[in-house]
């Protein structure tokens, strides 16, 4: 009776994850558009800082945990009175989205919150009179965010992020959106 009790305990407790896991692992592959702005702190107001192009891999271990690499691209140019300022810049993150996948009628959607750390580096510089003046950065800062994803069908997904990090005691404000393909 013993060894009977047991096992029946034992097969129960064993039965309950595989029962509740019914969600299989994803990785996907996206690109898209990478908007970056930084707080300006002789006006207290936000100064564009470049576009780009952002590339992500992402893993889905449930439906409430993924984690993500990307690498974005921000670069920008102003030319005002003779005077040209570029900014050529890029972001390496690993990140975590942390929230709950609702599956719907043909599609799904995870809003999520975002927990991270990047590493920014560029190279800013300023022409006045060919003369010309450049000076590079490189820092890593933590990461947090707010996103969504919606997938639709089994393969293709969207994603919409904004993000926000510090980097050299310059505060700077992130929005991605990219597209792509789940496998």
């Amino acid at each position: 009776m013993k060894i009977a009790l047991t096992t029946l305990i034992s097969a129960s407790i064993l039965s309950v994850p595989v029962l509740a896991n019914n969600f299989d692992s994803q990785h996907r592959v996206g690109i898209g558009y990478n908007q970056t702005q930084v707080d300006d702190w002789l006006t207290d107001d936000t100064v564009d800082w470049g576009n780009g192009i952002k590339l992500e891999y992402g893993y889905e271990f449930n439906r409430i945990v993924g984690i993500n690499v990307s690498y974005a691209t921000n670069s920008d140019d102003e030319n005002v009175e003779g005077i040209k300022a570029e900014i050529d810049g890029y972001k390496f993150q690993v990140d975590a989205d942390i929230g709950y996948k609702f599956e719907l009628d043909g599609f799904s959607l995870k809003p999520y919150g975002v927990l991270g750390l990047a590493r920014q580096s560029e190279d800013n510089s300023i022409s006045i009179l060919d003369k010309k003046w450049t000076e590079s950065y490189n820092d890593t800062s933590f990461v947090v965010g707010l996103g969504g994803r919606a997938e639709f069908g089994s393969h293709l997904y969207t994603d919409m992020r904004f993000e926000f990090a510090s980097y050299d005691d310059v505060d700077y404000d992130t929005f991605s959106w990219t597209v792509g393909y789940r496998f």
